[in-house]
């Protein structure tokens, strides 16, 4: 069994974040929302800070497409 696809995402402040595949549009949807709504201060719980560059980011069996 093949464990959930993730990807490296950036926000509008140029973070990164690993996200399970799945929440792509949740994602997009949160992006969104405008810098000065409280809703955009907190990226949603799916969302893993990669804490810097996104080659901090390890992968076992990647896809690229």
């Amino acid at each position: 069994m093949r464990s959930a696809r993730h990807m490296l995402v950036t926000d509008n402040d140029g973070h990164w974040y690993v996200i399970p595949a799945q929440n792509e549009a949740e994602w997009s949807q949160w992006c969104a929302i405008p810098a000065d709504d409280e809703r955009a201060w907190y990226p949603p719980n799916f969302a893993l800070a990669v804490g810097g560059s996104p080659s901090l980011v390890t992968f076992s069996d990647p896809t690229i497409g």
